[in-house]
């Protein structure tokens, strides 16, 4: 009788109650018969003998419990057919909530495609460069139309190109003073200091790519390790990291602080190497060693002296 199927909402009591006190013959055939009603959301025609052949029940025994259930008002005979009241009310109380919902899924598919409408319609608008206030104006419409029949065609396009250039030029100024980065706050904090030096925004700390964000309380909490336990200040963590970020190939900001943890603990090791001093006890061995020399150059002089040999006496002394 319907075209589309109904849900029907079963309540264990009320069937309970329904069928109490029938037999389990007429609980059978009752229950049999409500559902082929659900089924044909309609009345059933007048047929015994084919309604005890869909109820698998002899034709005389339906009869007989058809005229039970008739008797105990769980049925009742309409022109069209066996009927229940209580079916009817569902029926309708179903059709009116898939209408609900069907209206409701019709309103929600209408809101998104207007949705998509308008954003469609904006990036249209987007891409069209909008009209100067001359442009727009009609007498300034007329008068350049006035001008090109007027034979003063060269004339125009000329004017014509010298606007598009100025627009052009106006509108890269707009948009390189929309790419000019916020100005460094006058007292940063720490915080601050190291986004300026990674290089993204001191307030944000929004990377650029994949929505990552510097600067949150557990790179805030690193940050603070790195003073507490490799006893480096704040002035140092600083250019450490400036250092690094000059350093990075591809120059884009790391996902988080742990990128600079390496640097941070070689800075750290560099500080508790000792000092290359020269020793006090340079200068004195270097005087020590040149009065050994001119002593050991005398002591050789003289030897030298005494090893040669004396001249004969004349024979005639």
């Amino acid at each position: 009788m319907s075209e589309k199927a109904v849900h029907i909402a079963l309540y264990p009591s009320d069937w309970l109650a329904g069928t109490r006190g029938l037999t389990p013959a007429e609980t059978g055939i009752y229950i049999t018969l409500v559902c082929m009603m659900y089924e044909r959301q309609g009345p059933l025609p007048f047929d015994h003998s084919r309604l005890a052949r869909m109820c698998n029940c002899p034709a005389g025994t339906f009869r007989k419990i058809l005229a039970v259930l008739l008797e105990e008002r769980k049925l009742i005979e309409t022109p069209e057919g066996l009927w229940q009241r209580r079916v009817e009310r569902e029926i309708a109380s179903a059709k009116g909530a898939i209408e609900t919902a069907s209206e409701r899924g019709r309103k929600a598919v209408s809101a998104r495609w207007q949705k998509a409408k308008q954003q469609s319609d904006e990036c249209e608008n987007a891409k069209v460069k909008p009209q100067s206030v001359e442009q727009q104006r009609p007498s300034n419409t007329s008068k350049k139309d006035n001008e090109i029949k007027g034979g003063n065609l060269h004339e125009y396009y000329a004017s014509n190109t010298n606007q598009n250039q100025n627009q052009n030029i106006d509108s890269d100024d707009d948009d390189a003073r929309a790419r000019d980065p916020d100005p460094p706050p006058p007292d940063p904090t720490f915080r601050e200091r190291i986004l300026i030096a990674i290089g993204v925004d001191s307030r944000t700390g929004l990377t650029g790519h994949g929505g990552a964000i510097l600067g949150t309380r557990h790179d805030m909490e690193l940050a603070e390790r790195w003073k507490a336990e490799l006893g480096l200040d704040e002035d140092t963590i600083v250019t450490v990291i400036a250092e690094v970020m000059a350093r990075k190939p591809d120059s884009q900001p790391p996902n988080s602080f742990k990128y600079f943890n390496r640097a941070m603990r070689r800075e750290a090791a560099r500080r508790e190497e000792p000092r290359l001093t020269p020793e006090e006890h340079h200068g004195q061995s270097s005087k020590q060693n040149r009065k050994l020399s001119n002593a050991d150059a005398t002591t050789l002089a003289i030897a030298v002296a005494g090893r040669t040999r004396k001249a004969p006496e004349p024979d005639w002394l």
